[in-house]
């Protein structure tokens, strides 16, 4: 067994200037150079250079153990395992700097021949030399993930999810541009606005990676084993790391559904160590802490447990790798239709993006982060992963997707993750969200209505579960408990009929009315209008704006419907009354993404439903008015049912009377 032997240095720099001084150390092989700070396992930070040797492909190499004073690591596998599980690089590092909780650095490493005073003092002398920063950082020709490419994946999951298929599933999106400037500029520069817990900087001769990850994946210690899933986020917009100063915060520890999609994945990683550990010994210390985070606030938990003795002995790591990789906090549950779903629905490969980074240490630990938060730089043919001309990078951003999910607002959630990573290159996030219409009272109340049908509200679950979110969005309130009941109450006294309820705000803000229902002829003319401001997901209960724009001719309501643009290139998103979709030429069902333009409708995400479920194929994303102009079919949906438009702009359109019956007849409640 070899030996690791330490040697204290007078330095008194913080690990990216060491790391900037090491890469100038005259002597030093600093083409492949890590550097990890934060709360790693080790101490502070850790400095490696130089590797003996490395492996790549997905393989998980194994330790050589060591012994050596408490604390001390001395050389390990360094480096960073890809999500799809056949990309990695690992580098064997016989020597590090390593700097412990009361910030002194060790020099330490487990070769026999290294004379340890000469490298001591070269690395000081190194350390010593003033430092001058390169030129300011710079982000340039950023792209990203389309909007509406992420919306339609949020809600293609949203419908694997009430399938039944799987339970949660954390969908992602991608940024890239490029980086004027260094890779190790922009790490230091990280690190110290940034302060992330498991901050990463890996330059290899073929890829660079730049980690500010808030999330420990695994930390073993022996045979202990520790994970800390991260699920729910908040922007962080107040200061400081006092949750009860920041009413985000506050909302987060109390949000029921982040609460649930934590504890999904808790449960999952409690699972995936209870593979390799030993029974009984598989605990949950802390569950659903609100911690601060660059930029946000996170909900986090904790799962500890014990290797069996086989697993200890041979290869531990290998083998948590095996039982607990991917993480589950960037897949989902459960795991393998997760898997199979972020493969469908995401548009270019993850990469190191929640993959993981870290060390294999020489004695007997390991700590790997999940690899968020994290830029990944591709070296160009002939030049070295660090030169500062120029980098193209990619960032991944993403969240995890319910059933209760709203669509905008895990886009959201993606800028608002990104927002301070880019802001390092000064770059700006627009994060406002936009309000309600310029025109709408907002103390008038949000509504809803219902169809009911011998007695029986249709949907009423999805019903509920809009109107809680908006209600909480909103005004920071939520339904009463026993809204349902009383709902239920209400239809039982009107036949085919409609039960609306307003909330509004304050200490009496519920209104139920019931009404017959009159269900919306065949036949219905739509004209187009532009010029809707504000949000209008949410269904406002102050509808003078929307009365204004419907006409009565001849007895005839003509609705409008609400298009950005001219002419037949106009997107679509909704009429004044219902959600829209059109059945192709193709026999395919289009319908608008839903964005700020759109209400979520209950009766529009059943037919979604139902569609999927015959296998009739769906597209989610721009809808033209020249869609609606040469299909087959175009659809008004809301709560009163399912009805064809038959012109637009005084434009006849095709109505198959037959096509409509069909559709029809996968419900099997009134007009539906």
């Amino acid at each position: 067994m070899a030996e690791i032997r330490v040697l204290a240095l007078e330095v008194s720099r913080s690990a990216g200037p060491l790391a900037r001084a090491v890469a100038g150390c005259p002597g030093l092989d600093t083409e492949t150079l890590v550097c990890l700070t934060g709360n790693w396992a080790a101490g502070r930070s850790l400095i490696a250079w130089g590797p003996s040797r490395q492996v790549r492909d997905g393989e998980i190499p194994v330790p050589v153990r060591t012994s050596g004073p408490a604390g001390a690591v001395g050389g390990g596998w360094f480096g960073w395992q890809g999500y799809d599980q056949t990309t990695s690089w690992w580098g064997w590092f016989d020597t590090v700097l390593r700097e412990d909780d009361a910030g002194c650095w060790w020099l330490e490493t487990v070769s026999a021949d290294l004379d340890l005073s000469a490298l001591a003092i070269a690395v000081q002398a190194a350390a010593s030399r003033p430092q001058t920063t390169g030129a300011a950082l710079h982000f340039a020709q950023l792209t990203r993930t389309d909007e509406q490419v992420h919306l339609a994946a949020v809600e293609h999951a949203i419908s694997a999810i009430r399938a039944g298929e799987l339970f949660q599933v954390n969908i992602c999106a991608r940024f890239g541009g490029r980086l004027d400037g260094s890779p190790l500029e922009l790490f230091t520069s990280g690190v110290s606005r940034l302060r992330p817990d498991y901050a990463a900087y890996l330059r290899t001769p073929a890829r660079t990676v730049v980690s500010f990850s808030p999330e420990l994946f695994l930390r073993r210690d022996g045979d202990s084993v520790r994970t800390a899933p991260i699920k729910g986020t908040r922007r962080r917009r107040v200061a400081g790391d006092r949750l009860d100063d920041d009413p985000d915060a506050v909302e987060l520890r109390h949000s029921s559904k982040d609460r649930a999609e934590n504890i999904m994945i808790t449960d999952l990683m409690r699972n995936d160590l209870a593979r390799v550990c030993r029974p009984g010994s598989v605990h949950t210390p802390e569950l659903l802490a609100v911690r601060p985070a660059p930029g946000v606030w996170h909900l986090v938990s904790e799962v500890t447990g014990r290797l069996r003795p086989e697993v200890a002995r041979t290869a531990p790591d290998r083998a948590l790798f095996e039982a607990a990789f991917p993480p589950g906090s960037v897949t989902g549950a459960p795991k393998i239709r997760a898997l199979a779903l972020i493969d469908e629905l995401e548009t270019a490969p993850r990469g190191v993006f929640t993959g993981a980074l870290g060390y294999l240490a020489a004695n007997d630990s390991s700590t790997l982060n999940v690899a968020i938060r994290t830029f990944e730089f591709a070296a160009p043919v002939g030049r070295r992963p660090d030169d500062p001309t120029g980098h193209r990078f990619e960032l991944g951003v993403g969240g995890g997707i319910t059933a209760d999910s709203v669509p905008v607002v895990e886009w959201r959630e993606c800028l608002i993750k990104a927002a301070p990573l880019l802001a390092l290159g000064g770059v700006q996030l627009d994060l406002d969200v936009p309000g309600a219409p310029d025109r709408v009272d907002l103390g008038a109340g949000i509504f809803d209505t219902m169809l009911a049908v011998d007695g029986t509200i249709i949907g009423l679950a999805d019903h509920l579960s809009r109107l809680e979110a908006s209600v909480g969005e909103v005004y920071g309130s939520r339904l009463p408990a026993d809204l349902g009941h009383r709902l239920t109450a209400a239809a039982v006294s009107v036949g085919p009929g409609r039960v609306r309820v307003v909330v509004r705000p304050g200490d009496d803000p519920i209104e139920i009315t019931v009404s017959p229902s009159t269900p919306a002829p065949d036949g219905l003319a739509l004209h187009t209008r532009t010029g809707r401001t504000g949000s209008w997901r949410h269904k406002w209960n102050d509808r003078r704006y929307l009365s204004e724009l419907e006409p009565s001719r001849a007895g005839k309501v003509e609705l409008p419907l609400f298009v950005n643009g001219k002419g037949r290139s106009a997107i679509i998103a909704e009429s004044s009354r219902s959600n829209i979709a059109v059945i192709e030429g193709s026999g395919r069902l289009a319908t608008p993404a839903l964005s700020e333009d759109i209400l979520p409708g209950v009766t529009r995400r059943r037919l979604l439903d139902a569609a999927l479920d015959r296998g009739w194929p769906v597209r989610l994303g721009i809808v033209t008015v020249g869609d609606l102009l040469t299909g087959r079919l175009v659809l008004s949906l809301n709560s009163s049912g399912i009805v064809g438009v038959a012109s637009i702009d005084g434009r006849s359109l095709d109505l198959d009377h037959q096509l409509l019956a069909e559709i029809r007849s996968w419900f099997g409640e009134f007009t539906v």
